[in-house]
């Protein structure tokens, strides 16, 4: 499955998710070098990833990447401490019917409100799902909550949702939809 790497540009880390882990590196080195440190083991849930860091908070929020129903790292939320290394409980954990985590794609955080985004597909990533939406969380909320705010679904515009980031200036959230072929953007100031 695809991951997707986290930089972190205030403390100039790289997070790199591979095979059950994430390795962390410092983002102005070169050559072959070694991690500062790696996150992984049975306590830590992790699956294939994508990762968001927030340098504000000092959070590392991942979230499965693609898969199936069959793949449990895709229907949770994990949220770290930034410096966990090796076999680290995770913070937080959402996931569970309320939460409506079933599917997990695009991540983006955004650090000044410590809320974060996450497109949401349904099991199968690779067809259309009309209960497919973007979700947004806070890194202080955990277990099966569902979602501060939702845009695009369930049962609304989005079909398969893919890329998410935050437009503070317009206060709006900008999501890439895979079937739509479109780039719609949501305003929701009140997350600013």
């Amino acid at each position: 499955g695809a991951s997707m790497l986290g930089i972190d540009a205030v403390n100039n880390e790289i997070y790199v998710p591979e095979g059950g882990q994430i390795q962390v590196f410092d983002l102005l080195a070169n050559g072959n070098v070694a991690a500062k440190r790696i996150l992984r083991g049975p306590d830590t849930l992790l699956g294939a990833a994508n990762v968001a860091v927030d340098p504000i908070h000092n959070r590392l929020i991942v979230v499965g990447s693609v898969g199936t129903r069959e793949k449990p790292e895709n229907n949770q939320i994990l949220i770290f401490d930034r410096l966990a290394e090796g076999n680290t409980k995770p913070l937080a954990v959402i996931k569970g019917p309320k939460s409506g985590v079933d599917g997990t794609f695009g991540m983006r955080v955004y650090p000044p409100s410590g809320m974060f985004a996450v497109s949401i597909n349904g099991p199968q990533h690779t067809d259309p799902n009309p209960a497919s939406f973007v979700g947004i969380w806070s890194i202080n909320d955990n277990g099966d909550v569902p979602p501060r705010y939702k845009v695009g679904g369930p049962y609304g515009i989005l079909k398969q949702p893919r890329g998410v980031d935050f437009d503070p200036k317009n206060k709006s959230i900008l999501v890439s939809d895979k079937l739509l072929n479109s780039v719609l953007t949501f305003s929701l100031p009140e997350i600013y």
